[in-house]
């Protein structure tokens, strides 16, 4: 059991780093067991009012891009109620009470009519309507994939990434009155103190409310804020864990256990941070089992389910291998020292045989292909159904009921935003390169590969990013996407809830 102690974080070149970090990884990492790389999960099938894909499960094929009917959208047993486009947004929205706050790009303040994080009523779900925007120091920087809702639903939090990383930036606000949000943590924004230490682009709540974590991308940086006093925040934890690259977490109910996804390798640590959820005198973060794999890149974020009582990971990887784009790996950890692999969850457009359909497919649309990036369950125990968004496939709604045979029930990849990127500078798709050298491209050389592109040479926009967790609300979805922005998804067709 390796235990992680106070730590500074050096940055360097995470590439070089990474390869010399993954050849060192200990002996009782457990590789999981040869997948099987050739089957998509089994498609929705669409009713009434539908729109379906024209092509393979999750693909907008070039054909329909060149054409413009993506521009359509697809639907399959999911209609769009209502809508607050705005300026676009980044990658990570919230939801609480009635409200969604949805942030936008750190890139263009200058050029926005609104910068920061937006505040949106959805007290009438088919006319979403801008109360406010909240642009303090750590919400107009960008909060990248950190802006996260306390599982109270009482508080907002969120870290300034900025470019890709970022260091010290940390608002939080009352969010009990939802559209009417208070800054708590005023005092930190006069002078130049820090109000945390951290070296952020991800975070995430305990369970409990009580802390806020945030994880980086060098060195392993983990941080851990007590938000008890929440006027006065303070650094519970600074340390590290055993991976190079953090990404995303999740926690079990009583925050003992942390569950960190890893960019390099592809993969999930498990951990014991019980020292930090009791406020224990020393603090350490100790590893107790980690799971790669092969078959994908850049491990996104895990979700901790349980299933008829037993406890699931499902963890989300933002990039794929061997052509394959990023999928969902569904882990058992019911032993929690020997996590095991039960299945994957991937579209058809995903897989090996299609990897240059799906390239010639998406080749001016930006860096990401057809990549899961966050989801999320109708509830953490005993959870029917998990809905994803994806780079470029839109929303997918699964029935998860039993792990090891997920299957889809629904869809809705929301009309191409093509030729708005004027009017869409709160959106980080928007704002992009057509392209990028590779991903170590946009990891090493983030303030080259992020900065704002002449419009000529930005992503063509054909399909759009639905980076963000989908929030089930009232048997509806409450979502975004980076170009389309803010939208109230509804069932249809009978999809969801599950009948007995």
């Amino acid at each position: 059991m390796r235990t992680h102690t106070l730590l500074t974080p050096i940055p360097a070149t995470i590439a070089a780093l990474a390869m010399a970090w993954c050849a060192a990884w200990p002996a009782h990492a457990t590789e999981d067991p040869t997948p099987d790389l050739h089957a998509a999960v089994p498609p929705a099938t669409c009713g009434p009012g539908s729109q379906p894909e024209t092509g393979l499960q999750g693909q907008v094929p070039s054909q329909d891009r060149r054409s413009g009917r993506s521009q359509q959208g697809y639907s399959c047993n999911l209609e769009r109620v209502g809508q607050y486009q705005g300026e676009g947004a980044t990658w990570v929205s919230a939801v609480a009470g009635h409200c969604a706050y949805m942030p936008t790009s750190g890139l263009a303040n200058k050029q926005k009519k609104s910068p920061g994080v937006q505040v949106i009523d959805v007290s009438r779900t088919d006319r979403p309507n801008l109360v406010t925007a909240l642009d303090t120091r750590a919400f107009r920087a960008g909060t990248w994939e950190s802006l996260k809702a306390s599982p109270s639903g009482k508080m907002l939090a969120g870290v300034g990434v900025g470019l890709l990383i970022g260091a010290g930036k940390f608002d939080l606000y009352d969010v009990s009155d939802c559209a009417n949000p208070q800054l708590l943590n005023k005092s930190s924004l006069t002078g130049d103190s820090l109000p945390s230490t951290n070296f952020a682009h991800e975070g995430e709540w305990s369970p409990d409310g009580k802390t806020y974590w945030s994880s980086g991308l060098v060195a392993g940086a983990l941080t851990a804020i007590d938000v008890s006093n929440p006027a006065k925040p303070k650094t519970l934890y600074f340390g590290g864990s055993s991976m190079l690259v953090n990404h995303g977490m999740a926690f079990n109910a009583d925050g003992t256990r942390m569950y960190l996804a890893s960019i390099f390798p592809a993969g999930v640590g498990i951990y014991d941070v019980s020292d930090i959820q009791h406020r224990r005198t020393k603090r350490n973060v100790r590893q107790i089992a980690k799971l790669t794999w092969q078959d994908g890149s850049i491990s996104q974020k895990p979700l901790w389910v349980t299933i008829k009582g037993r406890p699931y990971l499902f963890v989300i990887d933002e990039a794929g291998a061997d052509g394959m784009a990023g999928g969902i790996h569904v882990i058992d950890i019911a032993d929690e020292a020997n996590p095991k692999l039960v299945s994957h969850i991937r579209l058809a457009i995903q897989l090996q045989a299609n990897a240059a359909v799906a390239k010639e497919d998406g080749a001016n649309n930006g860096l990401f292909s057809y990549d899961a990036h966050y989801c999320s369950v109708d509830r953490v125990v005993e959870p029917t159904a998990m809905a994803c968004g994806y780079f470029q496939a839109g929303i997918r709604v699964f029935d998860i009921r039993d792990p090891r045979q997920v299957r889809e029930v629904a869809y809705f990849n929301p009309p191409a935003q093509v030729g708005k990127q004027a009017l869409l500078r709160g959106s980080e798709h928007a704002l992009l390169p057509r392209s990028f050298k590779s991903i170590t491209d946009l990891v090493v050389n983030p303030l080259g590969a992020l900065s704002a592109s002449p419009e000529s040479q930005r992503a063509d926009l054909t399909a759009d990013w639905c980076s963000s967790p989908p929030k089930f609300v009232n048997n509806e979805l409450w979502t975004t996407c980076t170009d389309n922005g803010f939208m109230v998804l509804r069932f249809t067709n009978g999809a969801y809830p599950f009948k007995p």
